[in-house]
């Protein structure tokens, strides 16, 4: 019994000595998307290899059994295996798991095994297939934390990307680079934060996404547009800089988001409700009649909206007319030396007030006269105008009168040739003649020439008439 186990371990010793693999899968490094192969070559002892199995694992799990696929890989696997005998060598087998469009998840070390009776006989060398990994179309994606944001917020804004070997590069369109790490195992994020203020509305950020490694690698995402919600910012362009006596308008410009639901005017001192005029949309105010007592006048204007409210202010500065400053002291001067020369009399101020109240008049009057005589020269002309130019006839040698000479023709009545008369007791010969008068309206004269000779008489006819 002892010498037949020994005999056996002898033949199993000299059966696994022939047994070796002449070519082990080596490393290899290749890009996503992109084909790769790894091989093993095994030399057997004997030509019947069908008593061997040959196994792929990867990381440790195997993968395939011969040219087999093991089940739960089949739907989504990405690579055949092959088994070819070398026709040089029957011996010798070549075992080979090709990538037709290697994943991000083929990643790892590779190993074949020999299998002979269901026992282990041989492991290759593990080898490393690495994988420039490229992250999937969709990234990367750039998000915001929230869709509106009220000024004062903090602004997160991310930029994601599936994680991949070699890790990507995210970069903010400002600068701000980071290498980003795994956030919850399989996607890479960089973040970007703000604070929230009016500039900002409307802001779109933009993330690029870049691999050292791939240098076609260049892709980019924009954020959406952030709405900001603000408070009015208020502002009134007009200086407060105005001439006394003239109308004066101040209006309140303003930004908000959202819109402004109302505006408020606060003048102080307070004004009449009659010195002013606010406008339907209320963001216009109008000063009738300003006069010095309103200078200093502090006028504010508020606008308010669903987020809050802002005011600005202007101050009055009357600008009084210095013609009319002179005017003033030139007639109270008069005045005093008036009442000085008249002995500080009541009736001498009178005299002057008549005086200035009737050369008002005076020029209000002749004013008035004026006007009529031109108003009644301008009625007077218009019909003088309208026949002198618009009569038919005008002409400019008043002695001359143009007549025109119609077409005159003649015909017999009854288009027959008329006989002789042979006595003139029995016979009238009457002649018809016809004038076409033009239809021109200018024309309101015209002559005939008539032949007296024409005509032939009858002494016993009353009847010598001319048609």
């Amino acid at each position: 019994m002892l010498s037949i186990l020994c005999t056996t371990i002898v033949l199993f010793v000299n059966f696994t000595n022939c047994l070796l693999f002449d070519g082990h899968p080596s490393n290899s490094t290749v890009r996503a998307k992109r084909a790769a192969s790894l091989i093993c070559i095994v030399e057997f002892d004997t030509t019947f290899t069908s008593q061997y199995k040959l196994k792929w694992k990867k990381d440790g799990e195997y993968i395939a059994t011969g040219d087999i696929v093991r089940e739960d890989l089949k739907i989504q696997h990405n690579f055949i295996v092959t088994i070819n005998e070398d026709n040089n060598r029957p011996k010798r087998i070549i075992y080979n798991i090709f990538f037709y469009s290697v994943l991000n998840s083929d990643r790892g070390f590779y190993q074949c095994d020999v299998f002979g009776n269901n026992s282990l006989l041989l492991e290759s060398d593990k080898a490393f297939l690495n994988v420039l990994q490229i992250p999937h179309d969709k990234y990367p994606l750039c998000t915001s934390y929230k869709d509106v944001y009220t000024e004062g917020d903090d602004v997160m804004l991310f930029c994601a990307s599936e994680y991949t070997e070699p890790p990507v590069t995210l970069r903010w369109n400002d600068g701000v680079t980071h290498v980003v790490e795994i956030v919850d195992g399989e996607t890479a994020r960089l973040q970007k934060r703000l604070i929230a203020n009016p500039d900002l509305n409307g802001y779109k950020a933009v993330c690029s996404m870049t691999n050292v490694q791939i240098p076609d690698l260049n892709r980019n995402c924009t954020t959406q547009p952030l709405t900001i919600y603000y408070k009015p910012r208020v502002s009134i362009p007009q200086t407060g800089l105005i001439s006394a006596g003239k109308q004066a308008f101040f209006i309140c410009d303003t930004t908000a988001n959202p819109a402004v639901t109302r505006y408020t005017w606060l003048p102080l001192p307070p004004l009449d409700n009659k010195e002013y005029n606010i406008d339907n949309t209320g963001h216009i105010l109008m000063l009738y009649n300003p006069t010095i007592k309103h200078d200093g006048t502090v006028i504010t204007c508020t606008a308010e909206n669903q987020i809050g409210s802002s005011s600005t202010s202007v101050t009055l500065m009357i600008q009084s007319d210095t013609r009319n400053d002179v005017t003033v002291k030139s007639q109270t001067k008069d005045s005093v030396i008036i009442d000085v020369n008249e002995n500080n009399k009541s009736h001498g101020n009178d005299t002057l007030n008549k005086e200035t109240s009737s050369g008002l008049s005076t020029d209000v009057i002749v004013i008035i006269t004026v006007a009529c005589v031109v108003l009644l020269v301008i009625i007077v002309m218009i019909p003088v105008y309208y026949y002198c130019l618009c009569s038919r006839n005008i002409t400019r040698n008043q002695t001359t009168t143009i007549v025109h000479q119609p077409e005159v023709y003649f015909e017999p009545r009854d288009r027959m040739t008329l006989p002789l008369p042979r006595t003139r007791d029995a016979t009238i010969w009457r002649r018809s003649f016809a004038a076409q008068a033009p239809d021109d309206k200018e024309v309101d004269a015209m002559y005939l020439e008539i032949q007296s000779n024409h005509y032939i008489y009858a002494a016993t006819s009353r009847s010598n008439t001319m048609r």
